[in-house]
């Protein structure tokens, strides 16, 4: 159960998954790249549709909304972990990564459930 705790804690410094670096980010920093993360997740359904050959769609109803951001709470502790590290870059570049990160658990998912279907 600590583990579980400890990774929804971002201010552990002794844990792998707290800030890579002890520098304070500001609270507005850290809002935009939650909110960043859950755009990520957003779009993770458009980038799969693009996979699949599918016309692109961008769907934003209140379910999807409210589960890309419970999923964006989980993912978002990495996130903040590899932006620790990267404290002299610009916003914009750890935006791009907030993104990324939130993208890729669709690919993470989409893999795994390729493999089940095997």
């Amino acid at each position: 159960m600590d583990g579980l705790l400890g990774w929804f804690d971002l201010g552990a410094g002794g844990t792998a998954l707290g800030p890579a670096s002890e520098a304070d980010m500001p609270l507005l920093q850290q809002l935009l790249l939650y909110a960043t993360v859950v755009a990520g997740v957003l779009l993770s359904e458009a980038v799969a549709m693009a996979r699949r050959g599918r016309p692109i769609s961008l769907e934003l109803s209140r379910p999807w909304v409210l589960t890309a951001c419970i999923i964006a709470l989980v993912v978002f502790p990495a996130v903040w972990h590899e932006v620790g590290v990267m404290t002299e870059t610009s916003l914009f570049v750890q935006l791009g990564l907030a993104a990324q990160g939130g993208v890729f658990w669709g690919v993470l998912l989409a893999g795994a459930e390729k493999q089940a279907r095997r």
